[in-house]
């Protein structure tokens, strides 16, 4: 039983050490990954980057955008009336 004992307590020793090298593993795969997905972040247009930072769909930030230029539009066209 001794003999036994001792096996318990290698592979018990063993199961950190095992578990740490598999979390170091990992992390360098989620580094790798969070570079690439920075590089692909950094090559996304500007109207890209601008959306994803709203949390809207496309569509509804297209139709705001449609309705400050019209508003701006509205505006200039006012100021032009009113000289």
């Amino acid at each position: 039983m001794d003999q036994e004992s001792r096996k318990v307590q290698a592979e018990e020793s063993e199961k950190p050490e095992k578990a740490l090298s598999e979390l170091e593993l990992e992390n360098e795969r989620l580094k790798k990954e969070n570079e690439l997905l920075k590089e692909y972040q950094a090559s996304l247009p500007l109207k890209e980057r601008l959306y994803d930072r709203i949390p809207l769909t496309v569509k509804q930030m297209d139709r705001i955008i449609i309705l400050l230029l019209a508003l701006l539009a509205g505006v200039v066209l006012l100021g032009l009336i009113d000289r």
